[in-house]
């Protein structure tokens, strides 16, 4: 898995929730669209987890309820994002677009029940658990804390990235 890059502004951040008295209308929208966005998403996997296996309408209710998922997903990645928190911007993208290529696998998977092949579904829960792992990243930075994970490396705007070969020291 590529690394994923994430531009934290501690001082920034600070700012803005302190702010002199003064409220940031921006990103307290921003924070409250991802409240609503986090709501409908647990009730969406609340209704996947409480479907009834016996029943006969289970795959077009799952397919139904993804379909959902996946537009809540697109709708999140079109929010404005403050400027206090550009790198999720980015994050936000790829959570939609992760989920969206997991429901269409989904579907390519359940559709066709007599084609059912399970490395379409296995591959279908990979996007999926790394739509919800970008989605645990932004819920992190929003609380103004650092993800922890081997396959972030967090750049401060203060500090420049030296390619490793000008890094080294010199031989001889």
């Amino acid at each position: 898995m590529k690394k994923i890059r994430l531009i934290l502004t501690a001082f920034l951040l600070a700012a803005a929730l302190c702010g002199c008295g003064k409220k940031n209308v921006e990103l307290e929208q921003y924070k409250a669209d991802m409240t609503a966005f986090t709501d409908e998403i647990n009730a969406l996997v609340s209704s996947i987890d409480n479907i009834d296996l016996d029943s006969e309408t289970r795959t077009q209710e799952l397919l139904g309820y993804l379909d959902e998922m996946e537009q809540a997903f697109a709708e999140m990645s079109e929010l404005k994002v403050p400027e206090q928190f550009a790198s999720i911007e980015e994050l936000a993208d790829d959570a939609s677009t992760n989920l969206s290529e997991a429901v269409s696998l989904y579907h390519q998977a359940f559709d066709y029940p007599e084609q059912y092949n399970s490395q379409i579904t296995d591959a279908a829960l990979e996007y999926y658990n790394r739509a919800f792992k970008r989605l645990d990243y932004i819920g992190t930075i929003l609380q103004g804390e650092i993800p922890e994970d081997d396959n972030i490396t967090v750049i401060s705007e203060d500090e420049e990235e030296v390619p490793e070969e000008e890094s080294a020291e010199p031989e001889g």
